[in-house]
């Protein structure tokens, strides 16, 4: 159990960042976030709100108000070419958006006050630790000795400052440079195919389509590709029919190295983009092209939502795992997807940063060890990721490049039971 109280930094300020945050301020440690970029406004990502993202604010979430759509019917369904639904699968599914999650955390953390969160909860108790969120903070270096980790930082603003901690939360995503200063070779593998994703309200949408999708989620694949989609908040996290959105992501296949990926990443200025092409920066021509490639391939309720995008953006879809998350004698701790980028297909993103948050939350209670909270935390990271690719593989490939990956899987999760029979 920690009994002081410890001067954290963070260095990333988006999901991971702010989970982590959250759990240290309110066991009454103080905790600085610093975050790269100026402003994280208007992600548009939809999130899967999984088990651990639940469990999360169940316990920490102090604002009064309902943040995901339930899916009703609670289904998956699968749809052919003619828009019929061939087949279905229980399941209970909640949906959420990467703004509503962000804005909700940081009126949590810090207290901000937004049009998501409008009244922001005070601290519940005077023990909760002192919090500050710096945007626009790059950190350029990281030395350790005597228990203290120093963090040298720049400003885009200018200038910048120097931080000593006691504990460093690496959050910064699937590109950490935190990582890379511990695994320098450890290289983020572009897998062969990219994601389109795309949002569209409600009310924009045919009757017919909205009556066929409801607030389930839905699938069509097709040869070496697929497409799913569900509802998310609306603006300012809106749950009301109408008001809310469709969010869709589109799987597809361009070979690494190849013209046609070269293409889709090149931006309306003439630059090109490594992973993520952002919204507003796709040139009218690749989108025009797409949405006739939407027209052909898939069902038209479907491509009804691709042609009605406004702001598409692209993502490369890329495989990392970092072999540790424990550094500097436990001082330095790797998060998320510094420590792990998963797949999309397993909707586990934010699911992976609230179990390692909760985690954290027993050793520092003391009712867990550092030792097995990376234990616990790299087996999540790894049996997830496996799961993601052979989903990725099998949705986008077919059976044999999916057989390889479903072996691998199948001895992570042997390995698991054997570890566990031994305890």
């Amino acid at each position: 159990m920690v009994d002081r109280v410890l001067n954290v930094v963070i260095v990333g300020g988006s999901l991971t960042g702010l989970l982590h945050g959250i759990v240290l301020k309110r066991l009454g440690h103080n905790v600085t976030i610093l975050e790269r970029s100026t402003s994280l406004n208007g992600q548009g990502a939809g999130i899967m709100a999984r088990e651990h993202v639940q469990a999360f604010f169940s316990k920490h979430d102090l604002c009064d108000q309902p943040w995901f759509v339930k899916a009703e019917p609670p289904k998956f369904q699968f749809l052919n070419k003619a828009a019929m639904v061939t087949r279905s699968m229980k399941a209970e599914i909640c949906t959420t958006s990467w703004d509503t999650l962000y804005y909700r955390l940081r009126a949590n953390y810090d207290g901000l006050q937004s049009d998501y969160v409008r009244e922001p909860p005070h601290d519940r108790e005077e023990r909760d630790g002192k919090v500050t969120y710096e945007n626009g903070c790059t950190v350029t270096s990281l030395t350790y000795g005597d228990g203290v980790v120093t963090l040298a930082f720049e400003r885009s603003s200018g200038g910048g400052g120097t931080l000593h901690a006691d504990l460093v939360i690496a959050a910064d995503g699937p590109g950490s440079s935190i990582r890379r200063n511990f695994f320098p070779k450890l290289e983020r593998k572009y897998v062969g195919y990219a994601a389109w994703r795309g949002t569209i309200v409600e009310n924009e949408v045919s009757s017919e389509a909205k009556s066929l999708f409801g607030s389930c989620c839905t699938y069509f694949n097709y040869d070496c590709g697929h497409i799913l989609l569900y509802t998310i908040p609306g603006k300012t996290g809106a749950l009301q029919p109408g008001q809310r959105l469709f969010n869709y992501v589109w799987y597809c296949n361009y070979p690494e190295g190849s013209r046609e990926c070269a293409n889709l990443m090149t931006d309306i200025e003439g630059h090109k983009h490594r992973i993520t092409l952002p919204m507003g920066k796709m040139r009218p021509e690749v989108w025009s092209a797409q949405k006739k490639y939407a027209r052909e391939i898939l069902p038209a309720p479907i491509a009804e939502l691709v042609e009605k995008t406004k702001q598409p953006f692209v993502q490369c879809i890329t495989d990392v795992f970092a072999p540790k998350a424990v550094h500097y004698e436990g001082k330095l701790l790797l998060a998320g997807d510094a420590l792990c980028n998963f797949r999309p297909h397993v909707g586990a993103s934010t699911n992976q940063a609230a179990f390692d948050a909760l985690q954290l939350e027993k050793v520092m209670k003391g009712t867990s060890t550092l030792q097995e909270w990376e234990a616990e935390c790299m087996q999540y990271a790894k049996i997830t990721s496996l799961t993601g690719i052979a989903w990725g593989n099998w949705n986008q490939y077919g059976f044999w490049k999916t057989f390889l990956s479903a072996i691998w899987l199948i001895q992570a999760y042997l390995a698991m039971y054997v570890k566990k029979l031994w305890k």
